[in-house]
């Protein structure tokens, strides 16, 4: 699972990826120093032929009011993604997004003993793959965007950090994967398999923390 994370727009790290991927656009950015399920994020999608950033509910699925449904899809598992009738099948052939990260935190144990860490990409801010979905207030006819972030297997070398999935990385350096990722036009997701292994793709400083509200250091850094 994927449930908290930052974006700091002036770091190194964000300014090197979202000039790769949006050039120009970081002004329309917000600075996120933390935030957890159903908050108000920033995604990249192509609309009109053109990559751009849009506001989204971290929350796949709305109701009438376009508040989070009771139903969880901050995240969407991997193994879900083919499966007909779940709520990322449809979204994975149309409307696929990036949602950037310059640091995850992810917990480890029993509710009351958890322990959690905080992960920060060194050399580039993370481009996480999502799902998103526009959704229409039928009274009001006012217009939102939702995502999911979509995690795989657990990595190796994540073993004490979250044992139960990884957040899905994109290559950011590989910009036919990344054309196509954000082209809803294309809908071969066969081809996005390999992706589908879970890869970190940077350096990581791993840094153990009291909880994800105030991201304390409690111990030593250390990199994977």
């Amino acid at each position: 699972m994927c449930g908290f994370f930052e974006f700091t727009k002036t770091s190194p790290q964000a300014i090197s990826l979202i000039e790769d991927l949006v050039p120009g656009q970081l002004p329309l950015f917000r600075d996120n120093r933390g935030v957890g399920p159903a908050a108000d994020i920033d995604i990249i999608i192509v609309k009109d032929n053109h990559r751009t950033v849009v506001p989204a509910i971290w929350w796949l699925l709305l109701n009438s009011q376009l508040k989070p449904s009771k139903y969880t899809s901050f995240n969407t598992r991997w193994d879900k993604l083919n499966l007909r009738n779940t709520a990322g099948f449809i979204p994975y052939r149309q409307s696929r997004c990036i949602i950037p990260a310059t640091a995850i935190v992810e917990g480890e144990g029993a509710k009351g003993q958890r322990i959690y860490h905080h992960i920060a990409a060194q050399k580039r801010a993370f481009a996480m793959a999502g799902l998103y979905r526009q959704w229409i207030n039928k009274d009001t006819k006012e217009q939102v965007h939702a995502c999911s972030i979509i995690t795989l297997a657990p990595h190796p070398d994540w073993q004490g950090i979250h044992s139960k999935s990884t957040p899905m990385f994109l290559p950011v350096d590989d910009q036919t994967i990344i054309e196509k990722w954000l082209d809803p036009s294309f809908s071969a997701v066969d081809e996005f398999s390999l992706l589908l292994t879970p890869v970190l793709r940077d350096t990581l400083l791993v840094t153990p923390i009291d909880k994800p509200s105030t991201r304390k250091a409690i111990a030593e850094s250390f990199c994977i």
